[in-house]
């Protein structure tokens, strides 16, 4: 897997390319691709694992049966040509497939609905993750399309495997909404990643503004950045989907308005934590300025303590003959003693004026 990028410095290669021309932008991984099937009906359900694309044709069955086909590897673009081809899939198509930068979105195409979305998650070493991901609904068939190995929809292969959930006894546009439902699932387990980071630097803040809490701070805004990049287009994803009106049954779009729903609640806790960043960032610089202006208020303090006293040790320390305090025994103690009594009466009118001993709460 790869950690989130803001930008992708890679889509030069696609430049002066035909249109629907397929070209793999993104990173190449150490995998042969492979595809699995999930053949399932209200009946029955049987999983394939490892196929060959020429074995697809002859396991995918019509009527009430519906066929996940997912390809694991985007990386060799003569595969997913292949299996493009068995499915009858538009050139351009197969070319937003294979580019990871691609824009979250939905299409309709000439006998199919085209999905792209990116699967965000967190990994057990807390970084952002995201996932190039393309969903193709055509009749009975549904097509997924990852870059690499795991994902978010393990509990929907367990429902098929179990014939639970009522996923069997549905169509294959339920399917699609399962898998975009556990996609946005993702992205609340994010959402709450970034929270409970936003509050450990809250937290660590009271204690005292550290530079690594501004750097820290600064990684939370990147990581929100690109949250909003891959997240807020899915909300136009959903409003298209609403518009075009054949995507889903009837007994499917009370569900997808409950995910559009989400992805609204999503959308605004990302501009929340974007707020939250704010303000740690310029709580930070506050925090700093008070200890600064704290400690530039010390200093001040004692050069006004010290100014008449140096006025006074220099006035006595001038050489000049005819001084009368310089022939006195007492003279020396008593300059010393008029310091003394400067000094204290300066710091007693600074305390009672609250400028020394006042508290910081």
């Amino acid at each position: 897997m790869r950690e989130a990028q803001l930008f992708n410095s890679s889509l030069h290669e696609k430049l002066g390319q035909p249109p629907g021309t397929p070209v793999h932008i993104g990173r190449i991984y150490p995998f042969d691709p492979y595809v699995t099937l999930f053949r399932y009906s209200a009946v029955d359900s049987k999983e394939f694992s490892d196929l060959k694309v020429e074995d697809l044709r002859r396991e995918i069955l019509e009527g009430d049966h519906v066929n996940w086909i997912n390809v694991e590897g985007l990386h060799e673009v003569s595969f997913v040509q292949e299996v493009a081809k068995l499915c009858d899939l538009h050139p351009l198509t197969v070319e937003d497939i294979v580019n990871t930068s691609l824009r979250p979105g939905f299409e309709s195409f000439p006998g199919y609905y085209f999905f792209a979305l990116k699967m965000l998650y967190v990994t057990p070493e807390g970084s952002l993750t995201e996932e190039h991901v393309s969903i193709i609904l055509k009749g009975n068939i549904v097509l997924t399309f990852q870059e690499t190995p795991g994902d978010v929809w393990g509990r929907v292969r367990d429902r098929i495997r179990a014939q639970t959930g009522g996923v069997c006894s549905k169509g294959a546009d339920y399917l699609v909404y399962m898998l975009i439902d556990s996609i946005v699932d993702g992205y609340y387990q994010v959402i709450d990643s970034l929270g409970e980071r936003i509050d450990e630097i809250e937290v660590d803040l009271q204690l005292g503004p550290r530079n690594v809490m501004l750097k820290r701070t600064f990684g939370l805004r990147r990581e929100i950045l690109i949250l909003r990049k891959h997240i807020m287009p899915v909300r136009d994803l959903f409003n298209k989907v609403q518009v075009n009106g054949g995507v889903f049954q009837e007994h499917t779009k009370l569900f997808l308005k409950d995910l559009s729903d989400h992805i609204v609640q999503v959308t605004e806790s990302l501009t929340l934590s974007m707020e939250m960043s704010n303000v740690l960032i310029d709580t930070y610089h506050s925090m700093q300025n008070q200890r600064l202006n704290s400690v530039m208020k010390t200093l001040t303090i004692i050069s006004t303590i010290f100014l008449p006293l140096n006025f006074i040790a220099g006035v006595y320390g001038m050489n000049f003959q005819h001084m009368p305090e310089l022939s006195w025994i007492h003279g020396y103690p008593m300059a010393l003693s008029a310091m003394a009594v400067v000094a204290i009466s300066m710091i007693l009118f600074f305390v009672r004026k609250g400028w020394i001993g006042e508290s910081n709460s």
